[in-house]
């Protein structure tokens, strides 16, 4: 008699918790995969974004933050801990097409992964998933 093996789900063979490059992977598998393993998916389109401000309201835009998110690293970092309480298994974010030079150089993109970074620890220790991937 063989033992039934049960296949983990694609997104789980990416770290719970991690903030880095999009690489290769295709946003469509990770919506797809996120949705098939109960987790929450949200796309940040920055492509017209041109410095710190207009990235913050993007963010702001793809959760739908509340009205008294301040569009700072502050305010960001108190709305994605916040997200942790909305149930399911945890997150995937894809911050696509960040601004990487003129008014959003490396010292801003390097701040706002670091807000990433630091709300990936607060999610940690409530054990939810958060998995954040830039391009």
């Amino acid at each position: 008699m063989s033992a039934s093996r049960s296949t983990p789900d694609p997104i789980d063979v990416l770290p719970a918790q991690t903030v880095r490059r999009l690489g290769a992977r295709d946003i469509d598998d990770l919506r797809r995969w996120a949705a098939q393993s109960g987790h929450h998916f949200v796309l940040v389109e920055c492509s017209d974004c041109v410095d710190k401000n207009a990235v913050m309201k993007a963010i702001g835009r793809a959760f739908a933050f509340p009205e008294w998110y301040g569009a700072n690293l502050d305010a960001l970092y108190d709305c994605l801990t916040d997200l942790s309480e909305r149930g399911g298994r945890g997150w995937v974010i894809v911050l696509e097409r960040l601004p990487h030079a003129g008014r959003f150089g490396a010292a801003e993109q390097a701040a706002l992964l670091d807000v990433f970074r630091d709300a990936r620890d607060d999610f940690a220790e409530r054990g939810v998933a958060l998995r954040v991937f830039y391009s």
